[in-house]
């Protein structure tokens, strides 16, 4: 039963470093290709800006973590808030989250509830289809702190992550070696003291048959 509960343990703990290692690698892929993590269909993304600060039921405080639906962009209503690849003030690429105020042949059009103006055509590129990547379905408020740390120490956070992970494969590996010397040492043992057991039972086959012996000789 132990050795199940070994082995049990050890297959999971394998697994999971496996899966931490590959949702880091794709994590990684999807941010440097500007795209959110898509885990079952479901994504988390942090709020980075103000420009979603408002009066409405979906509005959005800095920092708020929310949760992404994976979507086509026919599933868009007006007044959804989508995210879509965007650019910031210096060009650089990044996600947008923003409400959707307009359709047009062009593609959807989108503003903050805190902005002013519209994004497109100044600001933004006309959502379609190639820059979409999904709809807003909840915030988690109470989780901003984490989502503040995220945002701000992403290198650290990797780092950490990947220190983290590397010693749980450095002592699952430990734990693998130590089961394996163990059971063979334990296999040893047991063939060790079937040898003892064996000779003993030769000894006592032994000394039967020279006691029989003795005993035929004084009868004759």
């Amino acid at each position: 039963m132990k050795k199940i509960f070994t082995g049990i343990f050890s297959g999971l703990a394998i697994l999971i470093f496996i899966a931490s290692i590959l949702l880091m690698v794709s994590g990684t892929i999807a941010l440097r290709r500007n795209e959110p993590v898509f885990i079952f269909g479901r994504a988390l993304a942090v709020v980075p800006t103000d420009s979603m600060v408002g009066n409405q039921p979906d509005s959005l405080d800095i920092n708020d973590m929310v949760l992404v639906k994976k979507a086509t962009i026919d599933e868009v209503e007006m007044f959804d808030v989508i995210v879509f690849q965007g650019v910031n003030g210096s060009g650089a690429p990044i996600l947008v989250i923003h409400r959707v105020i307009g359709k047009t042949e062009e593609g959807l059009i989108t503003q903050g509830d805190n902005n002013d103006e519209i994004d497109q055509p100044d600001y933004q590129d006309y959502v379609t289809e190639e820059n979409f990547q999904g709809i807003f379905q909840s915030k988690i408020t109470f989780l901003k702190p984490v989502a503040q740390l995220m945002n701000s120490s992403k290198s650290l956070i990797f780092g950490g992550l990947a220190i983290v992970l590397t010693i749980m494969l450095i002592s699952e590996l430990i734990h693998l070696v130590r089961t394996y010397q163990s059971e063979k040492n334990e296999a040893l043992e047991k063939a060790h003291e079937a040898e003892i057991d064996a000779l003993k039972e030769a000894q006592r086959q032994a000394l039967l048959e020279e006691i029989l012996k003795e005993k035929q000789e004084k009868e004759k």
